[in-house]
């Protein structure tokens, strides 16, 4: 399982997130007018985030890893901290907060966005190597805790709307549950990734399983919801 997780990780979780982004590329004509369009070409900033953060993955296949040994971007911690934890945070709980009906929750979650980058910033000024390393805890905790509460926000809002029955055909219904479910499964493994490492196979296999899993669910469920989904009047 190792041995396969290895030599099959990154091609398997390239090729589902390339499908989701082509499929909204050939759906794309369907969404330009709506806020989706966004959500299209955050799919294509995925796939370009996740070419370049296998950066030491391929320098280690071609020999090539003296390069980057013994200086700040040895490992990609801090490229998938700022360009997709940080980015996929803000973009998403904005993203969902097209959808809100009460100004208030739109105003917490902008409010929260705002706390979010202070903090990045804040970080990046008193200590800008904790980037380069293990990616903070508060920063996990409040990756979550944003996602969460858009998510959930989204829901309540949904709930208490007419909007409802056509629930099942709204791409940002399919959207939140998806992402409420990834982040709940693959957060866990942040707290566990000082384990990471050549010395603990085991944990490895644990968490490429994971979150290959989680990302198979999460992509091949964008482009289902892509594909079946219906535009919405804005």
């Amino acid at each position: 399982m190792r041995e396969f997780l290895y030599d099959y990780y990154t091609f398997l979780t390239k090729s589902v997130e390339i499908l989701a982004f082509v499929v909204s590329l050939i759906v794309y004509k369907k969404y330009k007018n709506t806020p989706v369009k966004y959500f299209i070409w955050f799919l294509g900033w995925i796939v370009f985030v996740e070419t370049i953060g296998n950066y030491p993955r391929h320098l280690k296949d071609y020999n090539l890893e003296y390069l980057i040994e013994g200086t700040l971007i040895e490992r990609n911690y801090w490229w998938y901290t700022i360009s997709w934890a940080s980015v996929a945070t803000i973009f998403y709980s904005w993203f969902l907060s097209q959808k809100y009906d009460s100004n208030t929750l739109k105003t917490i979650i902008k409010f929260c966005i705002y706390g979010y980058v202070l903090t990045m910033l804040v970080t990046a000024i008193i200590d800008y190597k904790l980037f380069f390393e293990i990616r903070p805890t508060y920063i996990t905790v409040l990756n979550v805790a944003i996602i969460i509460l858009s998510t959930v926000s989204y829901l309540y809002n949904l709930l208490n709307s007419e909007k409802l029955l056509n629930a099942f055909k709204s791409l940002y219904f399919y959207v939140a549950i998806i992402l409420l479910v990834w982040w709940l499964i693959t957060t866990p493994l942040n707290f566990f990734e000082v384990y990471n490492s050549d010395s603990d196979w085991d944990f490895v296999t644990i968490k490429w399983t994971i979150k290959l899993i989680a990302n198979i669910f999460m992509y091949l469920g964008f482009a289902f919801a892509l594909i079946f989904c219906k535009p919405e009047s804005e």
